[in-house]
């Protein structure tokens, strides 16, 4: 494979845990990521669920990346851990749970001590503030973030998701922070020190309250609104198939055209009023019969194959063996086969990153503790001469052109504007 976008940077992961898959992230895409342990490695390492007696989510979040164990009672080592975060370009660390600490310094300090560092300190809820010494599992963000408020029936228990889907979604969000600070270095010639919040992260970017509406409309302001869980569950409803299940999502009035003419256009549905999702989800319940009756004796791969034709959005809900052996997983090389753990191998994801073509992901297996001497790789990058100054915007100048919608297109542009492009 070609240079990767990220071969010249330089990572100390002191990271334990929740912040293993930022710094898988970089590795992915091509950063030397040097992962310190305390000798007998790191406590992530006896995370469950295991295979093979080895924690899998230990295995999946550092993977691509190498190992050095440093003992902080010992003086020599102490100084390497120095001189390591003195050649770095970003260091990750754990909050108050900081390899750092043992060493006798903090992100921070490290930050003020090399100018040119970034470093991200990653907590639950920040290094300050009344909930800084708050701990919170993934369900627990889940919930304070606001999304779990539109999950499940309208009374009774909400319904939790899939374990990780909030710690992926900081994940990803402290990867962006750095990198950004890391361009701004590069801008302007100065580190910078992340105080990262995870909750505050959930908040930002999962599936935020005005999701279900687009924002426009979230933003009108009236009297007398539900204000409870949504009462109308069918927004993207679910189905049973002869063989499974498949969701649809009919939110646009060429959609519900579609999925009229798929059910043979009905005559009680004729009216243009439909065209409206509100006279459109009133009607739901008749409609939802209409619907049942048509998958009931279809499998969900032929439903797929004849929504699409109609242009309604619809895919299978897929359980977890299927998905691994999906057809379009496959073809597109989200799943690979490896050696996870010595001597085991096992489906894995192949990583989020497709780069010119080439997945730029899963390459080598997690390290043993210790596996790798306490040194970079090669010679450090040559950084130009900084044209910027220090206050300004790293993506001055920077040009996009945003044809996204919903959520996903008006949040990822935003972060860059926000930042000067």
């Amino acid at each position: 494979m070609p240079d990767r976008l990220l071969d010249a940077v330089r990572v100390l992961d002191l990271s334990n845990g929740v912040a293993d898959a930022v710094t898988r992230l970089f590795a992915d895409l091509g950063a030397d990521v040097l992962k310190v342990e305390p000798p007998g490695g790191s406590p992530g390492r006896d995370a469950l669920p295991t295979l093979a007696n080895a924690s899998i989510p230990f295995a999946v979040h550092n993977a691509n990346k190498r190992s050095a164990v440093l003992d902080p009672f010992d003086e020599d080592d102490c100084y390497r851990f120095l001189d390591l975060a003195a050649e770095a370009d970003i260091v990750v660390d754990t909050g108050l749970d900081e390899q750092g600490a043992m060493f006798g310094t903090s992100g921070e300090e490290l930050a003020a001590r090399y100018q040119h560092l970034v470093v991200l300190s990653i907590t639950d809820f920040g290094a300050t503030g009344p909930r800084s010494s708050w701990r919170a599992t993934d369900p627990a963000l889940y919930a304070m973030c606001g999304s779990l408020s539109r999950s499940g029936p309208t009374t009774g228990t909400p319904v939790l998701p899939p374990d990780g889907i909030a710690s992926a979604t900081a994940a990803v969000q402290a990867a962006w922070a750095a990198i950004a600070a890391y361009c701004n270095r590069l801008h302007c010639g100065t580190g910078d020190y992340i105080d990262f919040s995870r909750f505050d992260a959930v908040v930002m970017a999962l599936d935020p309250a005005f999701g279900a509406h687009g924002q426009v409309a979230a933003g009108i302001r009236r009297t007398g609104r539900w204000r409870g869980r949504p009462r109308n569950q069918d927004a993207y409803p679910i189905y049973p198939c002869k063989d499974g299940y498949v969701r649809l999502c009919v939110m646009a009035p060429r959609q519900w055209r579609g999925l009229r003419r798929w059910l043979g256009e009905p005559e009680d549905f004729q009216d243009p009023k439909y065209d409206v999702i509100g006279a459109r989800f009133a009607a739901w319940p008749e409609i939802s019969v209409l619907i049942q009756a048509l998958f009931a004796e279809q499998t969900m791969k032929d439903l797929v194959t004849a929504g699409q034709a109609h242009g309604v959005p619809i895919a299978a809900v897929l359980t977890p063996s299927r998905i691994l052996g999906s057809e379009h997983f496959q073809a597109v090389g989200a799943i690979t086969d490896a050696e996870l753990v010595p001597g085991v191998r096992t489906s894995v994801p192949t990583g989020y990153f497709v780069v010119d073509g080439e997945h730029a992901g899963f390459r080598t297996p997690a390290p043993a503790a210790g596996q790798d001497e306490p040194h970079w790789r090669g010679n450090p990058a040559v950084v130009r001469s900084p044209s910027g100054r220090l206050g300004d915007y790293p993506f001055a100048g920077l040009r996009i052109l945003d044809l996204g919608v919903i959520v996903a297109g008006g949040e990822l542009s935003r972060l860059f504007s926000d930042l000067g492009a």
